[in-house]
């Protein structure tokens, strides 16, 4: 009788030995896996970082513009370099009248009236150039400059993200929105996206953009 308990024992331990193996084994084989999946997480994660950055063509078809309004122009483009913006004023007015299906004249004039002060004509005149031609992208970077000057910083990020619906790469748009983030809304992490949007937008090193980053992340630091 002594003799089977002894057996029984000796059965017993032996189970529990096989079966702790098993569980080592098992545990083992998981760990494994885990790291296995890890591993190959990473190798996705660095495809993905590696990926070249691919410009996006600009969407942007300039229309068919009259070879006298291109001579009208180029006097305003005088008067505007010389910053004569009395008769730069009155030629926008003029050309705005006579070819009123172009979006350019209103984008001139926003920008006349703005360096004399006249926000509110500015704005009407941006807004009417985006009405006459949504894709002249040059009329949202000036309406949200003009809006970030004014204060209106909620209404200048929904016009930069309108310009860079329209064309994801579009560089004046990713540049200010950075700026406009970085240093009016305190919003670091976003600036930092699109100065490095704007960075890869020019393909390289941009020694401006590179100190901004650079100033930028030791601020973040430092939070």
């Amino acid at each position: 009788m002594k003799f089977i308990n002894k057996i029984e024992r000796l059965h017993i331990y032996t189970l529990k030995r096989l079966c702790l193996v098993l569980l080592l084994l098992t545990i083992t084989a998981c760990s494994n896996m885990g790291k296995k999946d890890k591993d190959k997480e990473a190798e996705s994660t660095e495809a993905v970082d590696s990926q070249p950055f691919v410009l996006v063509p600009n969407p942007y078809l300039p229309g068919v513009v009259p070879e006298q309004a291109k001579l009208e122009y180029a006097n305003i483009k005088a008067a505007m370099q010389a910053k004569k913006w009395g008769q730069a004023k009155g030629l926008l007015e003029l050309m705005a009248a006579t070819y009123p299906s172009l979006s350019g004249p209103y984008v001139n004039l926003g920008i006349v009236h703005h360096a004399l002060g006249e926000m509110d004509e500015a704005e009407k005149a941006l807004q009417y150039a985006i009405e006459v031609n949504p894709q002249n992208l040059g009329s949202y970077t000036r309406l949200g400059i003009l809006y970030r000057e004014l204060g209106r910083f909620d209404e200048a990020e929904v016009v930069y993200l309108k310009a860079l619906g329209i064309w994801p790469h579009h560089l004046p748009s990713a540049k200010n929105l950075g700026i406009l983030y970085d240093l009016y809304m305190g919003r670091f992490d976003d600036a930092l996206v699109y100065y490095e949007l704007s960075q890869n937008i020019l393909g390289g090193e941009d020694r401006q953009l590179k100190g901004w980053i650079i100033d930028l992340k030791r601020r973040m630091k430092k939070k």
